[in-house]
């Protein structure tokens, strides 16, 4: 009974609760000296967990950042095994539960409309160095729209004025398509921003969910549990009651006009100027004592979508009749536009799988082994790769695919504006070929191994 109730208090807990059992674990760190907020960003990339800033300079409201920083942070946030990411976010988005909305909540203790709304009392850190200004990072943009429905979407928000933000919209995206709608009949859409919110609302509005499913029922999912929602105090949107704080406006029907960026980009690079809507606010509540959270790219935003990567890449291959070993989003590929996957092989199944990975959206390079290899190992990887895969057999090449705009490999600049990329994607077939014996592989094996002990001889 108490192990079940320690779980039913894990599934409940909010951000804070997020936060303080992750200290427990090793995972963040309290610095309790006074930081100036623009090298918030500069600390959390030296340090070795997470880490809570509670004296920031100037500012009566602590900054967290790097919590999801690594998969082992990650994983300590959403309280999972470490190697069971990807599939228990499939197992989840299966099986979502809608949320239940409130009247009284957290992120409405306090309430500030009118003159009284001033972005310049947040702590927004200047992140990187070639940034055209302060910027939101780790907002959770919610809105509706009445034939669409509700939708949840992660997107930053660049510091212009004590009221106005910009936000990126360049790449399609669901609340681009509501914008959009909004804007042809030159109108604002209402638009609510939730800022700290825990790992399971976070993962889930990170998620490319399905059209028609509602990113906060794939959060009950990961919960175990329904989200609890609030109705947002000056706009028809609901949020996490919960959230540590909230920004309530709209996006202003000025379509893509506003000078936005540069900005360092989850690939990992640093991004250009882009001309993208604008953000008004007209009310912002939060909790008594509100904690500020500065997402820290790239690495906390490829974390959040490699999980759910992980999941699409699992359930591509399912529909696809293939028996999955284990699915693994690279690093190197920020944990979405490379992956490796091990399969129980049959005839043809190789490739396949590589024609169903390739077919997701992020994913540019695939390499499918079988379930031999320790997909975890890169070395191992490298080695199917090696001896496993004829070049000029086991290599597929798709064009004119569907690419994004952070890649400077499909010329972003060279497009007409609004005009959307397209990219070339390549998988490896790293399975044993048909047609020779699994015995050509087989590993050495040192003899007499069983017989001897390392410490029977030091």
């Amino acid at each position: 009974m108490a192990a079940r109730r320690m779980d039913q208090d894990r599934r409940n807990e909010d951000f804070r609760g997020m936060l303080a059992r992750m200290e427990r674990e090793g995972h963040l760190r309290r610095v309790t000296k006074t930081i100036s907020p623009r090298h918030i960003t500069a600390l959390c990339g030296q340090a070795p967990s997470a880490v809570l800033c509670e004296a920031v300079e100037d500012y009566d409201i602590p900054v967290v950042g790097g919590l999801y920083w690594t998969r082992d942070r990650l994983a300590s946030a959403l309280d999972w095994p470490v190697g069971e990411l990807g599939s228990r976010f499939a197992t989840a988005v299966a099986r979502p539960l809608s949320p239940v909305l409130v009247n009284d909540a957290p992120c409405q203790e306090v309430v500030a409309t009118g003159d009284d709304v001033d972005l310049t009392a947040l702590p927004i850190p200047f992140m990187h160095e070639k940034d055209g200004a302060p910027y939101i990072s780790g907002g959770v943009a919610f809105a509706d729209d009445p034939e669409l429905g509700p939708n949840a979407g992660c997107y930053r928000l660049m510091f212009r004025t004590r009221r106005e933000m910009a936000i990126d919209l360049f790449t399609a995206s669901d609340l681009r398509r509501y914008y959009t709608r909004t804007y042809e009949r030159k109108q604002p859409l209402p638009v609510a921003i939730a800022i700290g919110v825990h790992a399971f609302e976070h993962m889930a509005a990170a998620y490319k969910a399905p059209a028609g499913l509602n990113e906060m029922e794939i959060a009950g999912g990961l919960r175990g549990e329904p989200a609890h929602l609030v109705r947002a105090k000056t706009v028809d949107v609901m949020v996490p009651a919960n959230a540590e704080i909230v920004l309530e406006g709209e996006l202003l029907p000025n379509g893509w006009t506003a000078d936005e960026g540069p900005f360092g980009e989850f690939a990992g690079m640093q991004g250009d100027l882009k001309h993208n809507p604008l953000f008004r606010v007209g009310a912002i509540t939060h909790r008594r004592n509100p904690i500020f959270y500065a997402l820290q790219m790239p690495w906390e935003n490829d974390w959040l979508n490699g999980p759910a990567t992980e999941a699409a890449c699992r359930r591509v291959l399912g529909l696809a009749g293939i028996q999955v070993a284990g699915v693994r989003a690279t690093e190197g590929g920020c944990c979405g536009w490379s992956v490796v996957a091990a399969i129980k092989k049959r005839a043809g199944e190789g490739r396949n799988a590589l024609a169903a990975l390739l077919s997701l959206p992020v994913v540019k390079q695939a390499i499918v082994t079988d379930d031999d290899i320790d997909i975890y190992n890169s070395d191992e990887v490298e080695w199917a790769v090696t001896f496993r895969c004829q070049a000029d057999k086991d290599i597929i090449i798709l064009s004119g695919m569907k690419g994004k705009h952070v890649d400077p490999s499909v010329r972003p600049w060279d497009l007409k504006p609004g005009e959307l990329p397209t990219t070339a994607k390549f998988g490896i077939d790293a399975t044993i070929p048909e047609g020779i014996p699994a015995f050509r592989y087989e590993r050495i094996v040192p003899a007499f191994r069983s017989e001897v002990r390392l410490e029977d001889y030091l």
